[in-house]
């Protein structure tokens, strides 16, 4: 008679014995499955495993943020090329930074362009470009028709996907044909605003460049943060249905209110992308984040600080719901024209759902905003 724990041991040791020096020596050559957590570690090990059943993915590498995954996925898809890597406009703030501040080799030039000139910019890419995609975007939730965007590509244009906002619980890219897909592990997948984490997935190929870079670099998750990102999996999905719901009857109340100038969710039949989003994403649910715009910075300022059910704090996915000001906080560190090509306007806000009562919600946000 044998046993199995439920959830996974947490492995605290940062480093494996071995019994004689040659069998370390293997393990060095990867002949071992574990050697040092730098590396690999049965936690960490055991939360990939899950994540790439939920991606449809060979393989899932676990690291220690979202920005960490974009930048590892970054490199790997480059590999040897030289690019160009192409990048959306409509991206998070952080990945402007990124973009723009790391020293990519001198033969791979950035392109930027704007998110409905896609499948036009996607058929001009040459062999060995990499594209990199945000669906939804953040923060004004746009979509992308990421099948769409592959049948465009040349043979050898690799595409690379951050799907935070959606999480694998509403939408897998890598069955559209990306070839990889990374999230913010930090926002829904992990989901009660305890660990930071990122993800990066796809196949053996390219995530064997993706462990590599892990391996050199040293992001790597930590065995107790990884079983907070285990646990969060086990109610993703739960948790998505329910947010998707609440920001969804959200999203209609606030377009109806005076005040508000424009509301962003796909669930909303004038949303762009509202046809997108039955297709692409499971039984149609938009997501947990929405974004709304008020008549500028100021207006938006009082409405934030007259809030008190919601929480005034950058992040999302997670059990509670946050406002955030993204011209000054997720963005803020990116220039005029680029928030410009962004669409993320002075008066704009970012609504992250969480768990609690729609109506409690709906009451808080109706106070704060009141007469237009």
């Amino acid at each position: 008679m044998t046993s199995r724990p439920v959830v996974p041991p947490i492995t605290l040791s940062s480093t494996f014995a071995f019994d004689t020096n040659a069998e370390l020596a293997d393990a060095v050559q990867a002949k071992a499955p574990h050697l040092y957590s730098r590396w690999s570690n049965p936690t960490v090990a055991a939360v990939e495993e899950a994540i790439a059943q939920l991606e449809g993915a060979a393989r899932s590498v676990l690291v220690a943020s979202g920005m960490a995954a974009v930048h590892l996925a970054i490199l790997a898809a480059l590999g040897e090329s030289s690019g160009p890597l192409v990048v959306q406009n409509e991206v998070y703030g952080g990945t402007h930074e990124l973009v723009r501040a790391v020293r990519w080799p001198s033969d791979v030039s950035v392109r930027r362009f704007a998110l409905d000139d896609v499948l036009e910019v996607a058929a001009q890419l040459p062999a060995g470009a990499v594209l990199y995609l945000e669906t939804p975007t953040n923060p004004l939730v746009r979509l992308v028709d990421v099948a769409a965007v592959r049948d465009a590509c040349a043979s050898g244009v690799r595409i690379v996907v951050d799907a935070t906002f959606a999480s694998p619980a509403l939408s897998t890219p890598l069955a559209e044909g990306a070839d990889l897909v990374l999230h913010s592990v930090t926002k829904a997948m992990a989901g009660h605003h305890d660990v930071v984490a990122g993800v990066v997935s796809g196949g053996e190929q390219l995530m064997a460049g993706v462990w590599r870079w892990r391996k050199i670099l040293g992001p790597t998750l930590d065995p107790a943060a990884s079983y907070r990102v285990w646990r969060g999996l086990q109610t993703l999905s739960l948790r998505v249905d329910r947010q998707s719901a609440s920001a969804a009857e959200l999203a209609r109340r606030l377009a109806a209110h005076p005040s508000v100038v424009a509301v962003h969710h796909p669930s909303l039949p004038q949303h762009p992308d509202h046809e997108l989003l039955q297709r692409t994403h499971r039984d149609g649910l938009g997501g947990g984040v929405l974004s709304f715009e008020l008549s500028s910075a100021a207006r938006a300022s009082m409405v934030v600080n007259a809030l008190d059910t919601i929480a005034v704090a950058p992040s999302l996915g997670g059990v509670h719901t946050l406002v955030t000001w993204p011209a000054g906080v997720t963005h803020a560190n990116v220039s005029e024209d680029e928030l410009n090509a962004a669409g993320v306007r002075p008066g704009l806000l970012r609504l992250a759902v969480g768990l609690e009562d729609p109506d409690a919600l709906w009451n808080d946000l109706d106070s704060a905003l009141g007469e237009p």
